[in-house]
Order: structure tokens, then sequence, then C-alpha cells
């Protein structure tokens, strides 16, 4: 399971008891509002005037004074909720004396209550009690899901250190519960205390106590792969995988691991006896298109059309039935599919692919004016009228209409102003015009919006080095986005450009390899044989250039190199 799972559970628990406490206390209070005063004399009537201060403080985000509201709400109220409900506020806000003064009104108003033993938890946890812990400790794992709050108080705590110690305390004894959804939980607690090793022990602890758990066997493979050990998480994988009786779900937990350790093609493999709804179908098309695997697809494709009712199948099912005749190259299929979808989400995103095939098929008008229709609708999925704009521009681009293309994307930034996917895609369609200035502003203001979003640092940085004399800003900005993206090729390719661009070709170079080996691209290669010509290789320039070629003979950076590189040649 993911990382994301183990998380969710504590949370969801903590969650769960502050729901459960605040349902008893509402109630209490509502009632105490709308019954006759007369009827609160005695008890609850002195109760109600500081409950109310208290909430009204919790709404205002005055932590002390609902603390105290709260703290004299439970002294003249003999209701264990309201006690209840003081101690959870007093904890919150960290005022242990309070708490303390709290539990033991609780206690004597239901000695019994189970929740008790998760207040004193708490209550040790915040004044770093190791000692006073164990006792509640040990009676909340004594029954069936007393883990859920010592989970959540786990997490409760200030000083993370202590939860730490506490929860290797209870794996070094041997006493989590033999429960797996408890120990994904505390998994989840080892996450959210940022303690990795303390992580990696639950991770290398459970497929002991658990062998035949799925689950067990993937949060293995998962921590070892973080680790770098590629060969145990595959290992422990193709066990998960042997196990019998798996479920779709699990199989499409281990196919997602698969993936993440770049093998697509076993991915998509792990589904083939998973059954076929829509997710395990829409997955292994998923897996097989990542994998260039066109059998593999085809065969999924007659597979998918052979398990279809003729009516009443679902919309995601003719939606990816549409996909995939598209990767077969079956426009007329495609657009049967498409057209079959009733409504909702994906009959919408179904227009957008009519109007591309409207558009291949050389029916450019009519693509034009479904995209208008939809860009006129009210539906309630903005991002596919934002979507619909995208794709004028895009169909636009294609026929070399530089001026539909900006006119598109304006009308769409009309809408939608702060839109960053239009803003953006305006920006490189100016700079393809030789529009520089405005391609300039447009990156300067996405920047400004998102200064940490590395592709508008790289592509304002690149803009200024390739097209401007700003080189040192641009550099600047490069070195920014590569701090937050330092794998990128498209990031690395702009370093290595803008420092050969500042006669610096020797640090280039390092970069400018890189990037070709992580991505062969035409315009990366260009960069790469200029670096290389320029410091003396052109052997090795020439042979990046041929291969640059093969995979992009029209790239607009490809051209100039060949150019600028023409009298090399014709050497050798």
């Amino acid at each position: 399971m993911a990382g994301a799972y183990y998380i969710a559970s504590p949370a969801r628990a903590e969650r769960i008891y502050e729901l459960e406490t605040m349902q008893r206390f509402t109630v209490y209070l509502l009632l105490a509002l709308l019954a006759p005063v007369t009827a609160f004399a005695d008890g609850y009537g002195k109760a109600l005037a500081p409950l109310l201060e208290g909430e009204f403080a919790l709404q205002q985000g005055d932590a002390v004074a609902a603390v105290r509201a709260y703290a004299r709400a439970a002294e003249a109220s003999d209701d264990p909720a309201v006690a209840e409900r003081a101690v959870q506020v007093a904890l919150n806000a960290q005022d242990a004396q309070r708490a303390r003064r709290g539990l033991a009104r609780w206690t004597t108003l239901a000695p019994g209550d189970a929740n008790l033993d998760a207040g004193r938890l708490r209550l040790a946890l915040l004044e770093q009690d190791e000692t006073a812990a164990r006792a509640p400790l040990e009676i909340l794992l004594s029954r069936e899901n007393g883990w859920r709050q010592i989970a959540a108080a786990l997490i409760s705590a200030p000083q993370h250190e202590v939860s730490v110690r506490l929860l290797g305390g209870l794996l070094d004894d041997d006493l989590l519960p033999d429960a797996m959804d408890a120990w994904l939980a505390f998994g989840g607690v080892a996450l959210r205390l940022e303690d990795k090793p303390l992580y990696a022990r639950l991770a290398q602890s459970v497929v002991q106590r658990f062998p035949d758990d799925a689950r067990a066997l993937a949060w293995q493979a998962e921590e070892a792969a973080d680790r770098g050990d590629v060969e145990t998480a595959r290992r422990m994988l193709d066990a998960a995988l042997a196990l019998p009786g798996l479920s779709p779900g699990e199989r499409l937990s281990l196919a997602a691991h698969l993936n993440a350790l770049g093998d697509p093609v076993a991915a998509a493999k792990a589904l083939e006896s998973a059954g076929d709804d829509d997710r395990v179908l829409a997955s292994r098309a998923a897996y097989l298109a990542q994998a260039r695997d066109k059998a593999g697809l085809a065969a999924l494709y007659a597979q998918a059309v052979a398990k279809t009712p003729e009516r009443g199948a679902s919309p995601a099912r003719l939606m990816l039935l549409g996909q995939l005749a598209e990767m077969q190259e079956e426009a007329l299929a495609a657009l049967g599919w498409y057209r079959q979808i009733p409504g909702g989400v994906q009959r919408e995103q179904a227009q957008l692919r009519i109007a591309v095939l409207l558009d291949r098929s050389g029916d450019g008008g009519a693509a034009l004016d479904l995209l208008r229709e939809i860009q006129a609708s009210e539906t309630e999925w903005g991002d596919i009228v934002r979507d619909a704009y995208l794709l004028e521009a895009e169909l636009a681009r294609g026929r070399g209409d530089g001026v539909a293309e900006l006119s598109a994307l304006d009308r769409g930034l009309s809408i939608f102003e702060d839109d960053t996917t239009l803003r953006y895609s305006r920006a490189l369609a100016y700079e393809r015009m030789d529009r520089v200035d405005e391609a300039v502003a447009d990156l300067r203001a996405l920047v400004a919006l998102e200064p940490d979003e590395a592709d508008f640092l790289n592509a304002l940085g690149y803009t200024l080095v390739d097209r401007t004399d700003a080189l040192e800003e641009g550099l600047a900005l490069i070195e920014k986005a590569i701090a937050l993206k330092p794998d990128s090729p498209a990031i690395l390719d702009s370093l290595g450009w803008a420092l050969h661009r500042l006669g610096r070709d020797i640090e280039a170079l390092p970069h400018l390899r890189r990037a070709f080996e992580f991505q062969r691209d035409a315009e990366i290669g260009a960069h790469l044989a200029i670096v290389l010509a320029a410091l003396g290789q052109p052997g090795e320039a020439r042979s990046v250039l041929r291969l640059a070629q093969e995979i992009d003979p029209d790239n607009r950076a490809l051209r100039r190199a060949v150019q600028a590189l023409q009298p090399e040649a014709g050497g050798e």
C-alpha cells in the first residue's frame, strides 16, 4: 500500500475520537439551549454560560480563554461529556494543569468511561512522562480497537521524541496488536513523526508477523525501494503476487509498486488475473501505453470490447474504449465509443477528444464549432472549458496559424484570468513568434504568482538566457529551479545552455551530457553538440547531431545548431 494510506489511519482515528466527543457534547449543548431556563437552575444551568463562552472563544481562535471557560463549565456541570470536552480543549492547548484537573473531574463523574485512558495517555505525553504513559498504553492495547486511540495520541504529542521512544518500546517488547491495520496505522505514526529509522524497523518486522499478507510485503517493498534496494523490493512484490486469493484492489496496489520500480510491463502483467472492472482495465492500459506495448494494447482492446455489454456500459468503460481505439488508430470506432457516453465529466472530456478526431479527419470546421460550443456552455466542469481554449490553440498551432493560437489563449485568459496553464501556453506561443518581451512578461507574472514552481523558473530563466542579454539573471533562475528539481532533463539542459552562453563550456558539458542521457531530446542534443564542438570535439558533436536529427529533424534549436556547425559538418 502507498505511504499515504499509513498516514491516513491514525489521523482518521484522532478525528473520529474528536467527532464522537463533539457529538455527545453538541447534543447536550443544543438541549441546554432549547430547554426552559428553569430546568437548569440546579447543575447544568451554571455550566451554560461558560460553555457558550468556551465555544465562542474556540471560534475566535482564543485557546487560552477557551480552556479557562471549559474548566469552569466542567466544575459546574455533572455531565461527564462536559468534563471530557474540557480535557480535550486543555490538551489541544497544551495546558497540562487544567487537563489534569479536568481528568480528575471526569474520573469522578464517570470512572468507567472507556475514553479516560486515552485522555490519561495524552496528558502523560504532554508532560513527557513515559512512566505514567505505560499504564494507559497497556489498558488501551488490551482493548480490541484501543490501538486507534494510541495512534492518535502519539501523533498529538508536542515532543515527537517521546512518542518515538514509546512506539519503539512497543515494537521491541512485541506488544503491537496482532492486526495488520494496527501495524499500518503505526507505520503512519512513524511517518508523521518523521522518524525514518522507526518506520524502517516497522516495515522490516511486519513481514515476520504477517508473512501471508500482501499489504505487509508491499510495505516492506516500498520501504526497501525508498532505500534504493530495488532487488529486495522486487523480491517482496513477487512474493506478494504469488499469494493465493489476491483481491483486485491488492493487485492494483502491487502493480503500482512495480510501476514505481520502473517496470510497467510487470505492472500490466500483475493485473491480467485481476478481473475486468473499469479500474483494472484502465490501469492495464496505462501501463501498457507507458511500456509502448502495441500488441498488448491491441489484445486489451479486444478483451475490453468483448467484456462490454451492448447497453448500459459505464461512462468510464466507454471512455476507456474510445482511448484504446485511438491508440489502435481506429478513429471511427473511437468516435463511436465517445459519442455513446451519456453524461457526466467523462462525456465532457470525450467532447474534447471528438474535436481532436474531427480535426485529424480533415473537418477542422466541425472541430472548431464543437470547441466553441464547449466554451459557451454552462458546464459545472470549469477545467473542461479551460481545456477547450487550450485545445483550440493547439489545433491552430498545428495549422501554423499563430494569430488564431494567440486569439484562443487570449479569450481563455479573459475568462480564466489567473489560470497558469493558459498563461504558460501563451508565453510559449509568444516566444515561438519571436515576441520575446511579451513572453518574458507572462513568465515573470507566473514566477511572481508561484515563485517556487520549478518549471516556471526554468522557462523564464531559459528564455532570458537564450533570447536576451540578461544571462546572469537567467542563470540565477535556472539554478533555483535545479535546486527544486535536480534530476529534470529540461532544467539540466537549461543550466548547461546558460553556462555555454556565459562562455563556461567546460562546466556546461556534464550537465548537458546528463540531460541527454536522461532524455533523448532533439533540443538537448543540439545544445550538447554545440558545446562539444566548442570544446574541440567535432566528431562526437556530429554524432550527437545525427542522433538528434533522427529524433526530431524539424526542431528549431536543432536547425540552428546544424547551421552554426555547418563548417565542421564537412570535415573529418
